[in-house]
Parts: C-alpha cells; structure tokens; sequence
C-alpha cells in the first residue's frame, strides 16, 4: 500500500479529528504525522518534499549531478535520502564508477539515521548456482564518510528472508566495510549457494551516515578455490556483557 501524502495524511487526521468533536490545528497535525512517520518534527519531513519536488531527471553518462545508472542495475533504499550515479573515469585507471552518496544540499545530515541506506542491486536466477559458491569483487573507495560502504551478496528462496547472507560483516579492517577517507581497495563476498536457492541478489550499499562511496571493477561469478564464505566463530562470545 502506498502511503499518501504527508500533507494529505495531516489533513485526513485534523477531518477525521473534527468528526468526533476533537479540534486540531493544522500545524500541529502536521507535527503528528511527522512522528507517525517517525521523524522528530515537520521540518525533516518538508525537507524530504521538497527534495522530491525539486528532483530532475537523471542526467547524460558522467554527470556528477544526476542519478543515473547503467543497464541492469536499479537502486533500492532511502533515494530521499541518498542519491546514486554512474560516473565516468572515477574509477581506477580512469575507468567508470558506481557512486552512492548522501543528498547534502536537500536533506539536513541529521536526519540519516542508522540503518537508513541506499544499495545499488541485481537479481539474477539462481538456478546454474545451487549447490556451488559464488563471489562478488569490487574495488571501493569512500570519501569523508561517517558511514560505511560495503559490497554484499544474498540468495533467497520463496520466503522473504534470505538462506545465505554476507556483506562485508561488522568488523572494519582489511577485508571489512570501508569508513572515512580512504584510497581504492579490494573487497570480496561469497557465500554458498543452497538447492533450495530461488534468486540470487547482490550489490553496493552506503548508509547510516553523510560522506562518499564507489565502487568499480566490479565482477561475480564462481568462487576461486580460495575463497570461501567468512568463517564465524564456533562458540557466543561475551554474552555477559562483560
């Protein structure tokens, strides 16, 4: 169900308010939605309108300005929140990159919050897969990030919740989500893919911060005999909180 308005859904309130004799001002519906919306006040919700308002189409291959993205690609997540593009030459040896970056100059920093994020996805059969591991590689990057960037892969079956999950993990280091400013680096996700595997999803992902992020050279197929999925440990660790 598509949600309506914010505008409307505070008008709809203050009517259906009137009707049992209870008197709303219209600012302070306005105030009420924002919080059933689950923002802090109307102000970050008319930020967020008029980003929507003020969005263009996507501009030609290359612009730093647009939200473009190559063929077979689509984008998923808080797009009020953060924008998406395909830049030329941005990626290493010149070549094209991926971008995800927060809308800085439509949206107040303050209102990303943890776990909001925009990925930039496919999803392909998963049927010459199953039963075999699969990787996905990319060289990424991020620029004055408080949030991270990542790479990440998952297989699905008929049920909404993923068989086989990975991206990146929570841990930073060498093989770890990127943060702040850094140079281009290799990272890699495989997992196995089980016979029960009805689509395989993958992609690049940025969030629950402001700041930069791409990705290039992107590849996926079978796992080198090298790489296997990211080893968890054996036993709860810390469960006393200590």
């Amino acid at each position: 169900m598509q949600t309506p308005n914010p505008k409307t859904m505070a008008r709809i309130l203050r009517e259906a308010l009137a009707e049992r004799h209870v008197k709303l001002s219209h600012s302070a519906s306005l105030e009420l939605v924002a919080k059933q919306l689950g923002y802090n006040d109307w102000n970050v919700v008319a930020a967020h309108l008029e980003a929507d308002k003020t969005r263009t189409e996507p501009t030609p291959y290359g612009s730093k300005d647009g939200d473009r993205l190559p063929d077979g690609w689509f984008a998923s997540g808080r797009s009020d929140l953060f924008r998406s593009n395909l830049l030329a030459g941005d990626g290493p040896e010149n070549g094209p990159a991926l971008l995800i970056e927060n809308r800085t100059l439509r949206v107040p920093t303050e209102a990303i919050k943890p776990g909001d994020f925009l990925t930039v996805m496919q999803r392909i059969s998963a049927r010459q897969y199953c039963g075999k591991r699969v990787s996905l590689r990319a060289q990424i990057r991020c620029t004055n990030a408080t949030g991270s960037g990542r790479i990440w892969i998952s297989a699905r079956g008929h049920g909404r919740d993923p068989l086989e999950f990975d991206n990146l993990g929570l841990d930073g280091g060498f093989d770890g989500p990127v943060t702040g400013t850094t140079g281009w680096v290799s990272r890699r996700v495989t997992i196995g893919i089980p016979d029960t595997a009805v689509y395989i999803a993958f992609g690049i992902l940025f969030g629950s911060g402001t700041g930069s992020f791409r990705a290039a050279d992107l590849s996926f197929g079978l796992a080198e005999e090298d790489e296997r999925p990211r080893k968890l440990p054996d036993k709860p660790h810390n469960l006393d909180l200590a």
